[in-house]
């Protein structure tokens, strides 16, 4: 999460959980505290345990806690070793998955020498995401907008506290792609003169791939209601023009069973960073979580070592499932010539991410553009257009953006991907 990261002004509350009691609060001076990501699941895997420390907001670079030695130990004698990855984050050297009627304790040894522990924790109630869907919004502040919809039910079980986190790919085709590339060969006198060589691409840069994961805390709660049914919690909510949902979408959820401890620490957590009267340079205190210093019992720590089962569920659509228009591409493509183009031979573009020159014009007149210094330009890989039609003398070009999504996208396909 984020939001643990990010914290300039932690509050210091009471460690007495009730989700019905006022938190008090308490100003302190800003320390250099270690702040602990920890939630081991259900699932076979490498698990992972993020160490950071306390940082300003107007820093903008992580304080990775680096060469810890961090381990999980469990109630049936096991132990569990993990090892700094080159991300910085903590991975269990074997696969291992969280049991029922077992309970687990986060041990860390920081390079300096310092210990920390966790309380024994054991593992949440199992709940399943029965469905995910997408619908258009009817009503309230999000009236008209696609949400992303998740029904559970644990009338079965004793899961009432659920945290949620999605990753989300969206497929982008460019509106103006060619199968060619424009080469520039043959140069002389800087460019004055030179000739271009067209060639069929080698890589497909038309179909790309954008992958972003939630960074914000999502949580919702049956204890407060007459049955134990998650209905219609939003967990997603998209602009109906948005870009994600121009060609295709999909979003992958994942739902972790919380305890009544680790709903609330994630709770005040993401209320603290929502709030920007708390968030300020003067203030700063703590949210205290379950894992403690060992060597010093006033030393802070933040964070909280969960251990929860987890479900997933996948969802694609298209804007055309939902009866809405396909929404506009991110970037204006379109050519446009010159309003006073009858006084310009050719066309000349004032889109720029757009153009059609012609290379015999090389400014050897009055009013006549050099298009074939702009050609030169625009066709080096400093600026990188591509070609998308047209033979010599007059070209048609775009920039990256309109014809290469591999700008500012991946063209690798996910293994998960499904048209």
């Amino acid at each position: 999460m984020k939001e643990l990261y990010k914290i300039l002004a932690l509050t210091l509350f009471s460690s007495c959980f009730n989700c019905t009691e006022e938190i008090p609060l308490e100003t302190q001076d800003f320390e250099d505290v270690l702040v602990v990501e920890a939630t081991l699941t259900n699932e076979l895997k490498h698990q992972e345990v993020k160490l950071s420390r306390t940082y300003f907001l107007e820093d903008s670079n992580l304080i990775i806690e680096d060469n810890a030695s961090v381990s999980v130990s469990d109630s049936l004698g096991n132990t569990y070793n993990f090892a700094q990855n080159s991300e910085g984050t903590y991975v269990s050297n074997e696969e291992f998955e969280a049991s029922a009627n077992t309970n687990y304790t986060l041990l860390i040894t920081t390079s300096d020498g310092k210990n920390y522990t966790s309380s024994e924790t054991a593992l949440s109630p199992v709940s399943q995401i029965d469905e995910l869907y997408a619908a258009v919004s009817s009503g309230g502040t999000s009236a008209n907008k696609i949400q992303v919809l998740l029904n559970s039910n644990n009338e079965s079980t004793n899961a009432q506290y659920f945290r949620y986190e999605f990753t989300e790919t969206h497929k982008i085709v460019v509106p103006l792609y060619g199968n060619s590339d424009a080469l520039i060969t043959n140069i002389v006198n800087n460019g004055l003169e030179y000739e271009i060589v067209i060639v069929p691409k080698t890589e497909n840069k038309e179909t790309c791939y954008t992958t972003n994961s939630s960074t914000e805390i999502i949580q919702a709660s049956t204890s407060q209601l007459d049955n134990n049914i998650i209905d219609r919690f939003v967990i997603r909510t998209i602009e109906k023009d948005d870009v994600l949902i121009r060609q295709r979408y999909t979003i992958l959820v994942k739902q972790f069973v919380q305890s009544i401890e680790s709903y609330n620490f994630y709770k005040i957590i993401n209320s603290l960073s929502a709030n920007e009267s708390l968030l300020s340079e003067s203030q700063s205190g703590y949210v205290i979580g379950n894992v403690r210093a060992v060597n010093n019992k006033n030393e802070r720590v933040i964070g909280f070592f969960e251990v929860a089962t987890v479900s997933s569920k996948r969802l694609y659509f298209n804007y055309e499932d939902l009866n809405i228009p396909q929404p506009p591409y991110p970037y204006d493509c379109l050519y446009r010539t010159n309003e006073i183009s009858e006084f310009v031979p050719y066309h000349f573009n004032y889109n720029e991410n757009h153009l059609i020159l012609d290379y015999s014009l090389n400014g050897g007149g009055i009013g006549v553009p050099n298009q074939r210094a702009q050609l030169f330009n625009f066709l080096s890989p400093f600026k990188n257009y591509q070609y998308i039609g047209g033979e010599f003398p007059v070209y048609s070009i775009v920039s990256p953006k309109c014809g290469d999504c591999t700008s500012y996208s991946s063209n690798i396909r996910p293994d998960f991907w499904e048209d």
